[in-house]
């Protein structure tokens, strides 16, 4: 498998119990798509392999999964901040207005008043709004993934625009 292919949908924080329980922190606006799934990839730095699942269940802001042959609470801190991923074509469609955020690596970002800003390098998500690293050659941005201040993408010209707030873009 080709990891250039797999997309990110959640990452492992920690175990879940003693008996090989994961909890994972979705990286999808729908949890339910990982009810879906037989298999994942799991991805740490170079280090990648396939996993069944076993099962899963939902747990506050959180889902706890059970992997084929994680059966202890040593096997399941082993995968911690370990990132699951699935193959591209296994992705749901989107809806208007919505984005892959590994699609948007790489993407240049303006203000609305057309300076540039630099590019999007990473993404850092949190439990509310997701946060896009921007940097360019002297600074580095964080630009929070709020519909104020992001106003358009354009997918096509690979541009992200946006309206930055008072205090946003100052150091």
């Amino acid at each position: 498998m080709d990891t250039k292919e797999l997309v990110k949908i959640g990452r492992i924080t920690k175990n879940q119990g003693n008996k090989g329980e994961i909890r994972v922190i979705p990286l999808t606006d729908h949890p339910e798509r990982f009810e879906l799934l037989e298999s994942v990839y799991l991805a740490k730095g170079n280090d990648i392999f396939k996993k069944n699942l076993e099962g899963l269940r939902y747990h506050k802001n959180f889902l706890v999964l059970k992997l084929e042959g994680i059966d202890n609470i040593g096997q399941a801190l082993e995968l911690r901040d370990y990132f699951i991923k699935i193959p591209s074509e296994e992705i749901l469609p989107l809806e208007e207005n919505e984005y892959y955020i590994d699609d948007l690596l790489g993407y240049q970002v303006i203000t609305d008043i057309g300076e540039k800003l630099g590019e999007i390098f990473d993404v850092i998500t949190t439990e509310g709004t997701d946060i896009f690293l921007v940097r360019d050659n002297n600074n580095e941005y964080m630009i929070p993934a709020a519909r104020e201040i992001v106003i358009d993408i354009d997918m096509d010209k690979g541009v992200m625009v946006i309206k930055p707030i008072s205090g946003l873009l100052e150091l």
